[in-house]
């Protein structure tokens, strides 16, 4: 019964996914045996001949290869491991220790000072350029991540090189630049400090820098007035596996005489993962239309830039890993129903810079 453990475990990221989709596509067996177009037809919508996307078929593409990440940033190998019974005992500890009412200040990251004013600007487009400008020249830190980050292959635009926050803000514009603010402050807390897999905090961080660039990008063909939010809900979605990674190796310190189950991490990782993310997101106080796509509660149009962006920043990121072909990418985004007229774009962007 402990053997089969492992296989349960590891199993947890994609069926919660495919259980969604199951949901959202049950509601209504009926109207599956419509065609699309003519239900868009009769709903008074704009007919596409583009497959029609909804962020549960998204989310389970998004799971799965997701989790082919997660395999090959821990060297996890394909096939099914059996757990045994001393990496039950670890896998228990750190479930109770992420799912305890408290949060545990030595894994749960603290709020960025500056979130909150980031927060108000968001709100206040009128004085966002003086505002945001004022906010990154008073921290040195944060000047030189905002800079690097705004000359780096996802976000330049032009062969100058952007030297002042000032030029970052006319070449990018307020809202690219409050993505590259909030991308500065949570970036420090993906440096990895620990000797065992070392290679997953540095391919989270990657990953989630793309993902954010495929949610801007998305949002920008889609609903426009998301591409600040649609960066920050990534950011805020990546929390959760640091989290968990964190967590499981400090477990395994406490048990020097077993080495760490690399197929564990996988599963602890894509199982709870999700849901420390949301616990973040609400302690930090973060606003309701995050928490709820974060928490992939509703159909809006911001639970699917999560989806997508992370869903397009991982294929990307297994492309150039060569792992996956770009062909195998542009067809896992096909079968989730995703536009190729908007697809392509964004993994070219996101392979070439």
């Amino acid at each position: 019964m402990l053997a089969a453990a492992i296989v349960i475990a590891s199993l947890l990221g994609g069926l919660g996914a495919w259980a969604v989709y199951r949901r959202h596509r049950g509601l209504s067996t009926a109207s599956d045996s419509v065609p699309a177009t003519a239900r868009n037809k009769q709903q008074g919508r704009a007919v596409s001949s583009a497959p029609a996307a909804d962020s549960a078929r998204v989310e389970l593409a998004n799971s799965l290869v997701t989790e082919r990440l997660w395999k090959l940033a821990f060297a996890a190998p394909s096939q099914v491991q059996f757990l045994e019974p001393a990496h039950t005992e670890i896998r228990d500890s750190v479930s109770a220790a992420l799912k305890a009412d408290t949060l545990d200040p030595r894994y749960f990251p603290r709020r960025p000072t500056l979130m909150p004013q980031l927060m108000q600007v968001v709100n206040d487009p009128r004085a966002a350029t003086e505002r945001l400008s004022r906010m990154v020249a008073h921290d040195p830190v944060l000047t030189s991540d905002v800079l690097r980050l705004a000359n780096s292959a996802l976000y330049r635009t032009s062969p100058a090189p952007i030297e002042t926050i000032q030029r970052a803000i006319v070449v990018l514009g307020v809202d690219a630049l409050r993505g590259l603010v909030a991308t500065a402050m949570l970036q420090p807390v993906f440096r990895a400090t620990r000797t065992n897999f070392p290679r997953f905090p540095r391919m989270l961080w990657e990953r989630t820098e793309r993902a954010a660039r495929a949610a801007e990008m998305y949002a920008l063909n889609t609903h426009p007035k998301d591409r600040f939010e649609a960066q920050l809900v990534i950011l805020l979605s990546a929390l959760g596996p640091l989290v968990v990674y964190g967590a499981a190796l400090d477990a395994y310190s406490h048990r020097p005489d077993i080495a760490p189950s690399p197929a564990l991490c996988v599963a602890l990782t894509a199982a709870l993962g999700p849901q420390v993310s949301l616990r973040i997101a609400r302690h930090w106080e973060t606003s309701a239309r995050l928490i709820a796509a974060i928490e992939k509660s509703s159909e809006e149009s911001l639970t699917m830039s999560l989806c997508t962006g992370e869903l397009l920043g991982t294929l990307s990121l297994l492309e150039t890993q060569n792992v996956i072909s770009r062909d195998a990418g542009l067809a896992t985004a096909k079968d989730a129903g995703l536009s190729e007229v908007i697809v392509t774009p964004i993994l070219t962007q996101l392979t070439t810079g």
